[in-house]
């Protein structure tokens, strides 16, 4: 065509697809924007594309939100205090009390004992929850008997008003009779209601529970907060705002009750124990005190304390250890003084006697024969050496004084020496013996002292522990006569107005929130398990190709005509990936290329012809070879034969001038499929096919070749293969990821550049795609060239 670009519809379609106006296609998100924005951008695409998916959830769960607000009542919450007894601290004044049975944190437990629980459900009867209901005159003289049977019952009154019948919901029991006989005594109940003329004909259904079950609801709905020891507050929540006071105020009477009996109780046996255990320590204290007596008649004639030397009656008698102790000292150093005079005698058989060394011995100064002797032999030694100054040896005074001091050293002294041995010998001797006797006698002290001692501690003990005992006995009788509970109510249950709790809006709202979290959930987890195209990156990063441009969608109106700025999208976007194919060559070059899909139906003949225009348009001899041999559908597209073509080009029988079909544009030509052939894809690999292949790339400047999907067969790679480039087609939302990749790996072992993708069928301007659309109200257009008016030319 001539003048303007046209795109052709997609066969089949009623919409076709786009990319970005930028130069060089749809690039990869620069460092960081993926981080920023490329997940929220898929997320909010994702969540436009279900959201009716969204919405119809969120309708659902809103509806379901308000179908179950039915079911839940409001709630009241009743409020009641407590007081408890702290310890005295035994102040002055203080009357006498048992202590407090427990301490001020135990009390809550109390209060949640069966004990307690037990008989305020049986009481108000919330074993059976249907008596606080509309129906609550029904069950007014409902009542359980001893041994009952547990369950949900369904009670039905005859239409004549003459008969029952019960019927155990969840067991085979059945029970029938006449309206005014008891009901359920079967199943041990104790019930004669009236039944007047509003129950004829119909079902009451309720619910018998255990009192253990509805004790365990009762403290499960029971609130307790204790401040400062002392301030017991209580909540108790109820559907029924007067029923619950009424609970509450039983509840609390009853634990006051309770806590007065067990305090009772406790004084009462502790009273009784008491009793019990002063009688019997009476009985051990009177027995204490007569072995006492018993024993000291016994030992009154024996040697006591006072006795000086004789093992005396305590254990710590200091005569016996003083006398001890001192003859162990006594033989000790007699027994050091007789060994050194031995020593000094024995040392004088080797040589003259050392007389000074026995002046250093204890024992020597009190023998006084020897200390006469050495003085003596002392006295001899000076006189000696006065005569030795005036005379020689040979004076026979100085020689009888000689004679005489070595009598003294040889004979007198050793003599005497011996004989304190002798009795320092003896005496050591006799020292040993008494010592011999004085630890027997230590060691038989009697035990009556011992024995004595213990049966004093043993009365004294007792007495004190009687009397202990007898104390805590009058207590504890005087607690009992004036026992006050430990505990009391400051505060009553009122019955409140308002509830306090009213959950029907925030249940509609959880339940409007819930649908709609489950459906952006499944929404998110559609998306992310889709196996097709939806996004750039998934072709930029997932396959690593780039992306040449995109091909817009185009919505037809009821007539079947397109708005004019969709189609001027269209032809920008053909406009884009022709100017990126074109700088994908060297200048100078034939464009030579191969378009493809992975599988049928993702508009890679639409793209052909109209990117073919394209080139026409740019002023380019362009032809388009139809290579899809097996199901080629260009020449419908343009309006021409298939016969002959391409194939009756390969087999000789027609040449390329006489198979080449003109087109709209005149510098666009059509090479039509031709005939269909069972050899067909062996004959686009034989040389002919790169004869006229050839032939073509020499006479035209661009060359594009529309070959079947990848998955169609081998046609698409021998055909990219003659022109060595290959430019691969993805419809959004139709082709498949896994179907692509597998395909792209059997190009890696071919001679084959693969220049980039083309995304078609791509609604910009939402999305991932929201910034690469066209800018509206410029579209090119023809303007009508002024005419000058007659006479004013030239």
């Amino acid at each position: 065509m001539s003048g303007s670009l046209t795109p052709f519809p997609p066969p089949g379609r009623t919409e076709i697809q786009a990319t970005p106006p930028e130069s060089g296609g749809l690039q990869a998100p620069l460092p960081g924007q993926e981080a920023q924005g490329v997940d929220l951008v898929r997320v909010l695409a994702a969540l436009r594309r279900f959201r009716w998916l969204i919405a119809g959830l969120a309708v659902v769960g809103l509806a379901g939100g308000i179908i179950a607000t039915r079911y839940i009542r409001p709630q009241y919450k009743v409020n009641a205090t407590i007081w408890i007894e702290t310890p005295s601290r035994d102040k002055p004044g203080t009357p006498i009390q048992g202590e407090e049975l427990l301490a001020s944190k135990a009390w809550v437990e109390l209060l949640r004992t069966y004990r307690v629980l037990d008989p305020v459900v049986r009481e108000r009867r919330l074993y059976l929850p249907q008596a606080r209901t509309s129906d609550s005159a029904l069950y007014r003289t409902f009542d359980l008997a001893d041994r009952f049977l547990p369950g949900k019952y369904e009670l039905s009154v005859s239409r004549d008003g003459r008969s029952w019948e019960l019927k155990h919901l969840q067991r085979l029991v059945t029970e029938k009779g006449a309206v005014n006989d008891s009901i359920g005594r079967t199943v041990g109940f104790r019930w004669r209601p009236r039944l007047g003329p509003d129950t004829f004909g119909r079902k009451f259904t309720f619910e018998v529970l255990t009192p253990r079950e509805a004790s365990e609801k009762l403290a499960k709905s029971l609130r307790s907060v204790l401040r400062e020891e002392n301030f017991l507050a209580l909540e108790l929540t109820g559907e029924d705002a007067e029923a619950t006071a009424e609970t509450m105020n039983l509840l609390i009477s009853r634990f006051v009750d309770e806590a007065a009996e067990q305090k009772r109780t406790k004084l009462t046996q502790l009273a009784g124990v008491l009793d019990t255990q002063v009688v019997e320590q009476a009985d051990k204290l009177r027995a204490a005190e007569q072995g006492l007596e018993s024993f000291r008649v016994g030992t009154v004639t024996l040697p006591r304390e006072e006795t000086p030397i004789a093992a005396g009656l305590q254990f710590t008698q200091p005569t016996v250890y003083t006398m001890y102790f001192q003859m162990r000292t006594d033989v000790e150093a007699i027994r050091r003084d007789r060994r050194a005079i031995e020593e000094v005698l024995e040392r004088s058989r080797g040589g003259e006697l050392a007389v000074d060394a026995f002046h250093t011995i204890e024992a020597v100064k009190g023998a006084p024969d020897l200390l006469r002797v050495l003085q003596e032999l002392s006295t001899a030694e000076a006189e000696l050496r006065v005569l030795l100054t005036q005379y020689t040896e040979e004076y026979k005074g100085v020689k009888d004084l000689r004679d005489r001091i070595r009598r003294y050293r040889t004979g007198t002294i050793p003599l005497y020496a011996n004989a304190l041995v002798t009795e320092l010998r003896n005496r050591e001797a006799e020292l040993e013996n008494r010592i011999a006797v004085a630890g027997r006698e230590l060691r038989e002290i009697p035990s009556r002292a011992q024995t004595e001692s213990r049966l004093k501690r043993e009365a004294e003990q007792a007495e004190l522990l009687f009397r202990s005992l007898e104390n805590s006995r009058q207590q504890a009788r005087l607690a009992e006569a004036s026992a006050i509970p430990d505990v009391r109510v400051l505060d009553s249950a009122i019955a409140p107005i308002k509830p306090a709790k009213n959950s029907a809006p925030v249940i509609i709202l959880i339940g409007f929130a819930a649908g709609l979290g489950l459906g952006v959930g499944i929404s998110l987890l559609i998306d992310r398990i889709d196996k097709r195209f939806r996004y750039p990156e998934q072709v930029s990063q997932g396959l690593g190709l780039p992306i040449l441009g995109t091909i817009p969608t185009i919505r037809h109106g009821v007539n079947g005509s397109s708005d004019p700025e969709q189609a001027a999208q269209v032809i920008e976007s053909f406009r884009s990936v022709r100017l990126n194919l074109s700088h994908s060559f060297e200048p100078g070059r034939n464009i030579s290329l191969v378009i493809s899909s992975p599988a049928p139906g993702d508009g890679k003949s639409f793209v052909s012809a109209n990117l073919a225009l394209s080139f026409a348009e740019a002023g380019y001899n362009t032809v388009l070879v139809d290579g899809d041999i097996r199901r080629g559908d260009l020449h419908r597209t343009f309006g021409t034969k298939r016969q002959p073509g391409l194939i009756d080009c390969l087999i000789g029988h027609a040449d390329v001038t006489a198979t080449l079909r003109p087109t709209t544009h005149e510098r666009l030509k059509l090479l039509p499929s031709g005939a269909r052939r069972r050899d067909g894809p062996e004959l686009l690999g034989q040389p002919p096919m790169r004869d006229l292949m050839a032939e073509l790339q020499r006479r035209y400047d661009v060359v594009i070749v529309d070959s079947p999907p990848l998955g169609a067969g081998i046609d698409p790679f021998v055909l990219s293969t003659l022109t060595g480039n290959l430019v691969l087609v993805l419809r959004a939302g139709e082709t498949d990821r896994q179907l692509a990749e597998a395909k792209l790996q059997i190009l890696d072992r071919l001679p084959v550049r693969l220049l980039g993708a083309i995304l078609n069928d791509v609604r910009v301007g939402h999305g991932a795609y929201r910034y690469y659309s066209y800018s509206y109200g410029y579209v090119a257009e023809d303007e009508a060239t002024p005419q000058l008016p007659a006479g004013q030319a030239g």
